[in-house]
């Protein structure tokens, strides 16, 4: 049977990584000096002072969980003791999820230091690549974790447990192979209690794949709940849905200043600093910047907050420095600021295509930028939009605000694209002698072009208001074409001819 791109033999490819930091609250504090030494997190606010966590080389020194740090201390008098960190928890957090979104959009925050990946982004043949390349960027971070790679989000996970027990950097647990790779695992690898661990070892099942093996009626008569959850988790049918990662907090920059600022060069320094670092970070996830949020905190305890919207995606740190330097000098100041917060609002991932007709704008940046200066100019309530106005009268408009954003184009208001020629109106109407043959327009003489006519179409004539005591108006339109400038739009309205414009 032909299958399909991303099936086997019917199925439905689907996939799922989970990227563990073993020991992550330690890593967090020592990611930088606590490789190649034994290390140790502690909590001293107790009486008695006792080890949290501790990496390896301190455990094969029976340094573990829950000793006292006195003993922990004589059992390795080269043990590194350092107390937990939430800052840098969250630094580390933010680096793990930041480099795991470079890979897929789609991650669930399923613990500290624990990441569950949805792969259907990914080619499956791209997955172990990946995942290596993956392993290889935290490293470098200074993070050390695991990857394991399965059908279901508890696989994978099984799969991460297993690379963790094996000391090894991926693993893959593989539709087809499953059953043989569960038969290297021990039952601890499944998390399971150790109430249901000894009825298993009692039965004489050591491995996972043993268990595996069981009928379903037998497991549910025998282990109750427990047992059924695990068996259904080994055999892959169990499929919970993500509860994916919120970005709204994630790219962000924050500095308390030592002391006040009053000045606007100290912010500008460090708005620029954190611009470059917040788009070098946005960068590694494939993914640009819609809008910034910028944020005063000031020392008479206001705030002033703006959300500065980009006209399209963008990470160029010049560009983005203009947008808030812009907003930063229009802005007045009335106290020393105290505390700067600065926060990217990223583009979704997936692709969209654009009209595939109309040209749009050549710079959406350079047109903001030059909204900001003529509103500086002549004021926003004098920068808009003209709309026709819902009349039959041609040439009536009215100015309507700019929208906040523009748009790309995408909406049905801007209907088809426009074809043949467009009429340019002149602001104000040229008055123009007509010289006419049998009700036809023969020759056009005007301050603005004069010529003769050597085509013409017409005449449309339209009226209105006639219900409106003196506003009641009429028109006939022609189009002509004068020897050797052109197609112009001319109008009568009873009392004069009108020039209205010309044709390109």
């Amino acid at each position: 049977m032909r299958t399909k791109k991303g099936q086997v033999g019917g199925h439905t490819l689907s996939g799922y990584a989970v990227v563990w930091c073993r020991d992550f609250r330690l890593q967090a504090v020592k990611r930088r000096s606590g490789r190649g030494v034994p290390a140790a997190l502690v909590d001293d606010t107790q009486r008695q002072s006792i080890v949290l966590c501790c990496n390896t080389l301190a455990a094969r020194s029976g340094v573990g969980p829950g000793i006292p740090t006195v003993q922990a201390l004589a059992r390795c008098p080269q043990l590194q003791v350092d107390r937990p960190s939430p800052a840098a928890e969250l630094v580390a957090g933010r680096m793990l999820l930041e480099t795991a979104l470079g890979w897929v959009p789609g991650i669930e925050e399923t613990g500290p230091g624990i990441l569950t990946l949805d792969l259907a982004t990914q080619a499956p043949a791209q997955w172990q690549e990946s995942a290596s390349h993956l392993h290889d960027r935290l490293a470098a971070l200074g993070l050390e974790v695991v990857v394991g790679l399965g059908e279901t989000p508890a696989l994978a996970r099984l799969a991460a447990q297993a690379a963790l027990h094996g000391e090894v950097d991926v693993w893959h647990l593989r539709r087809e192979e499953r059953l043989e790779k569960l038969d290297q695992l021990p039952l601890i690898v499944a998390e399971t209690g150790a109430g249901l661990n000894e009825k298993l070892r009692l039965w004489g099942l050591q491995t996972l794949g043993a268990f595996s093996r069981l009928r379903r009626e037998e497991v549910a008569a025998r282990l109750g709940d427990e047992g059924v959850e695990l068996w259904l988790r080994l055999t892959g049918r169990i499929r919970r849905p993500l509860r994916l990662a919120k970005l709204e907090q994630l790219f962000e920059a924050h500095h308390d200043f030592d002391y006040e600022v009053s000045e606007r060069e100290p912010l500008l320094f460090v708005v620029q600093r954190f611009l470059e670092q917040l788009a070098g970070r946005v960068a590694q996830t494939g993914r640009a910047a819609t809008a910034v949020h910028f944020l005063l905190t000031f020392a008479d305890g206001a705030c002033h907050a703006k959300r500065l919207p980009l006209p399209e995606p963008t990470l160029d740190p010049g560009l983005l420095f203009r947008l808030v330097s812009g907003h930063l000098e229009a802005f007045e100041m009335k106290a020393a600021v105290v505390a700067l917060r600065l926060r990217f609002e990223p583009s979704d991932p997936v692709a969209s295509q654009k009209t595939l007709f109309g040209a749009g704008l050549k710079n959406r940046h350079h047109y903001e930028e030059t909204l900001k200066r003529l509103r500086k100019i002549v004021g926003s309530d004098r920068i808009g939009s003209p709309r026709p106005i819902d009349s039959h009268r041609p040439g009536l408009f009215e100015k309507v605000p700019l929208p906040a954003e523009l748009s790309d184009g995408d909406s049905d208001e801007s209907g088809p694209p426009v074809t043949g020629s467009t009429l340019r109106r002149y602001p104000l109407g040229f008055r123009t002698s007509v010289q006419l043959r049998d009700g036809v327009p023969l020759r056009v003489e005007s301050s603005r072009v004069s010529g003769i006519v050597i085509a013409s179409a017409g005449p449309w004539k339209s009226g209105g208001d006639w219900w409106h005591e003196g506003q009641q108006w009429e028109r006939s339109e022609w189009d002509v074409e004068l020897l050797n400038h052109g197609v112009f739009r001319l109008v009568e309205t009873g009392r004069e001819w009108l020039l209205e414009g010309y044709y390109d």
